[in-house]
């Protein structure tokens, strides 16, 4: 026999095997600690998507508008697209044509542009990131995209960097270095140097852009700017946000 019946009686109000209090709370605590861990992956994402949300229904966005962009670049320059959905290959990130030489295959003859220079973004702690020019790895380093102008030159370098929840930023990691860019504020400073020299670019707008659009990726050549991408909102790879900054000519 398993199970046997005890009555209750005054003395006894409980008879049989009573469940200890620590055991009753078990169930309680695994419940909140998997509430607090889907709380902690999910705030940042909602809490970017409400970042500029006011009450009485009065929106501020924050970002400019990209129909607001203009640029002068010919089309025929515009840079070619891959459609790789590897988001630590940078040929990912606007998925489009699937020229996948511009990145695997390319080569240089000349001499002055180097492999490799750095950025810093002291508003961010960010400094000396390493900025690729001949390969796509966003797991080793930033990767400038192809067919975008070179540090200091018209037009503008457009860098990709990787980002994830901010809770797991790490300024060591380049697969998490760019998760605290959407704080990025204008006015900021984004330091570059290349071939020994240092550029200063000063943050002018921000702007959050669907994978589609390709726009972003012109060069306006009658104006000197660079542009800093990452995937948002934080964790996900449902938009991009590009940072522009104008060089500030010494």
């Amino acid at each position: 026999m398993l199970y046997g019946y005890k009555k209750a009686t005054a003395s006894n109000p409980h008879p049989g095997r009573k469940i200890p209090i620590y055991l009753k709370t078990v169930p309680t605590l695994i419940s909140a600690l998997g509430l607090g861990i889907l709380g902690a992956v999910a705030y940042p994402v909602v809490s970017y998507q409400l970042k500029d949300v006011k009450l009485f229904g009065n929106f501020n966005q924050g970002l400019l508008s990209p129909v607001y962009y203009e640029s002068n670049a010919n089309s025929s320059k515009e840079p070619k697209i891959l459609s790789d959905l590897d988001y630590t290959k940078a040929s990912s990130w606007f998925p489009g044509n699937t020229d996948s030489s511009l990145f695997s295959t390319q080569t240089h003859d000349d001499a002055s542009i180097p492999d490799f220079y750095s950025i810093s973004i002291p508003s961010l702690g960010l400094s000396d990131l390493v900025v690729s020019l001949f390969d796509e790895d966003l797991t080793k380093h930033l990767v400038q995209y192809p067919q975008t102008a070179l540090p200091g030159s018209p037009g503008s370098p457009v860098i990709f960097g990787h980002s994830t929840l901010p809770q797991f930023f790490d300024p060591e990691k380049y697969t998490t270095i760019f998760s605290n860019l959407p704080k990025v504020k204008p006015g900021s400073d984004i330091f570059v140097k290349y071939n020994d020299k240092e550029y200063t670019y000063r943050v002018t707008s921000t702007i959050e852009v669907k994978p589609s659009e390709l726009w972003v990726l012109k060069q306006n050549y009658n104006a000197k700017t660079i542009k800093v991408i990452t995937c948002v909102p934080p964790g996900t790879t449902l938009k991009r946000l590009v940072v522009e900054a104008t060089l500030i000519e010494n």
